[in-house]
């Protein structure tokens, strides 16, 4: 089981987003206002399915270019 707290393996909480564009940053101490969406923790956690696509979809952006390369030098 994927940990969601994990760089990487969840996604921002689009309600919570929203909340924090228009939070007053005022230095006044306010109840935090809970989230139907994610439940307050500000993510979306990703299945582990999702996590593995992205995963290879990096590797083929990043690695598999590099690796063409230095077989063809």
């Amino acid at each position: 089981m994927p940990d969601p707290t994990l760089h990487g393996n969840h996604d921002t909480c689009p309600a919570c987003q929203l909340r924090r564009e228009m939070q007053d940053t005022a230095p006044i101490s306010r109840p935090a206002i809970p989230c139907n969406v994610c439940g307050g923790t500000g993510f979306l956690p990703l299945s582990s399915v999702e996590i593995v696509r992205r995963t290879v979809d990096e590797a083929r952006r990043l690695y598999w270019p590099e690796f063409e390369r230095r077989i063809r030098a």
